[in-house]
């Protein structure tokens, strides 16, 4: 059974990076999701290809932010990792309103000889955006992120930026209703961009051995072009959030030209013993 190429597996990232991100009331919050492939190079068939854990926590009680950590892998599934092992962490910190990301961090670790990991800064008040390698500019103010200790800049509400793993703070904290939109900046280190997030409606949902009433949510990104003109990002994104207070995110689903990616809630939030971040 083949498996879908390195770009394929971008678009999978890009899913996972909308469909989870912990509560904005739930410092504590701990969740299980796996993601799954179906398409031509599966022969039609739902093949699962990588799982993906999420913690939300308050670093410190004194911080003035919230952290979420997503860490994806392909380590229990032994196609994939003959063919492109998986190794991924996004770390995103954002105001405790959830009016505005802060920083967000992306490592990648598939190529052990040649790892990527990037800060980029979302809270400077003069530029859109200020990414960092770290892997030249040694760690900077990670430790005092992870330690609840990094004093953000005077950033403005009207900034309200976000990395795509905080996108979801901004909209779950919203009275959300079928028919309603909203436009929200968002940066991934290398551009700017505008999302589109729409409520198309109500849905009913078995996951993660349960029922539940949902709101679909669709995700359209745009990037701007050297003639600045608006173009799409990428293929609309969507994602079905649980229709209580906690807005847990239940599904995720992507269309890419040789088939659809899944990301379904396989557990429910566990408790806060569970909500420790190790600092690797």
């Amino acid at each position: 059974m083949s498996l879908p190429n390195k770009r394929m597996f971008g678009s999978i990232l890009l899913f996972i990076a909308l469909s989870a991100s912990g509560a904005v009331s739930a410092v504590s919050e701990k969740l299980q999701y796996q993601v799954s492939y179906q398409g031509l190079f599966s022969a039609g068939a739902r093949m699962p290809i990588a799982d993906v854990n999420l913690v939300s926590r308050e670093p410190a009680q004194d911080a003035e932010y919230l952290e979420s950590e997503l860490r994806v892998t392909s380590e229990q599934y032994a196609s994939v990792e003959a063919f492109y092992p998986i190794r991924y962490r996004f770390r995103s910190w954002y105001l405790r309103d959830a009016s505005s990301g802060l920083v967000s961090e992306f490592f990648e670790g598939n190529d052990q000889a040649k790892p990527k990991h990037r800060l980029v800064y979302l809270d400077d008040p003069h530029q859109d955006f200020v990414t960092h390698d770290l892997s030249e500019d040694g760690e900077l103010d990670l430790p005092a992120l992870l330690a609840g200790t990094y004093d953000p800049a005077d950033t403005n509400p009207e900034l309200a930026r976000f990395d795509r793993l905080g996108l979801l703070q901004r909209v779950r904290g919203m009275d959300l209703r079928p028919g309603m939109h909203t436009d929200v900046l968002v940066s991934n280190g290398k551009k700017m961009m505008r999302y589109r997030v729409q409520v198309e409606k109500e849905e009913v949902l078995q996951v993660a051995g349960q029922e539940w009433n949902a709101l679909k949510l669709r995700f359209d990104g745009f990037k701007r072009n050297k003639r600045g003109k608006e173009r799409p990002a990428h293929r609309p994104v969507h994602i079905w959030l649980s229709e209580d207070a906690q807005r847990l995110p239940l599904l995720a689903v992507g269309k890419a030209p040789v088939g659809e990616f899944y990301i379904e809630l396989k557990t429910l939030p566990a408790g806060p013993a569970l909500a420790q971040l190790d600092a690797g």
